[in-house]
């Protein structure tokens, strides 16, 4: 591992319980300071990707939820995800089409990049360069649109 970033050495490794708690914590508020409600349902989906390290599928997130004694239908996964999704709490992985937290509380999920290791399906966050962002900005301005949103997904072995 020479060279590497410990931070970004520790994803393929398990998330600690602290992690999760604080993704939980800071899914919450920031839930509530978007106007939502705190329901049972919605803290489930949370505390089922807050420990995963790599992008579950709405039917796996279903499954954790229903293997740990929750209750939950997988219509209802589906709208808490999109509802994550719109506050910026959660990325939607194309590659692999599965969901992961956003746990950089600071990075806006819409402007993303996450590298999926291909062995294990480890997922790494990573911050995109604002020098990168610029360069797509000024190339689809130049083309006539304007991003609503920019996602780089990577696959890529360790």
């Amino acid at each position: 591992m020479k060279g590497k970033n410990p931070r970004e050495s520790s994803a393929a490794a398990a998330i600690t319980a602290k992690e999760a708690h604080d993704y939980e914590e800071h899914s919450l508020k920031e839930l509530r300071n978007a106007g939502y409600r705190i329901t049972m349902p919605r803290v489930q989906v949370i505390r089922a990707l807050g420990d995963t390290t790599k992008a579950l599928s709405a039917y796996a997130i279903h499954e954790k939820i229903i293997n740990s004694g929750g209750k939950i239908d997988v219509v209802s996964v589906y709208r808490i995800l999109s509802t994550l999704q719109e506050v910026g709490l959660i990325h939607h992985i194309g590659i692999v089409d599965g969901y992961f937290p956003c746990r950089m509380t600071d990075c806006p999920a819409r402007r993303s990049e996450v590298v999926v290791e291909e062995g294990t399906g480890a997922v790494t966050e990573l911050r995109l360069p604002a020098s990168i962002l610029e360069a797509i900005e000024k190339q689809i301005h130049e083309a006539g649109y304007e991003a609503a949103q920019i996602k780089v997904e990577i696959t890529g072995t360790r």
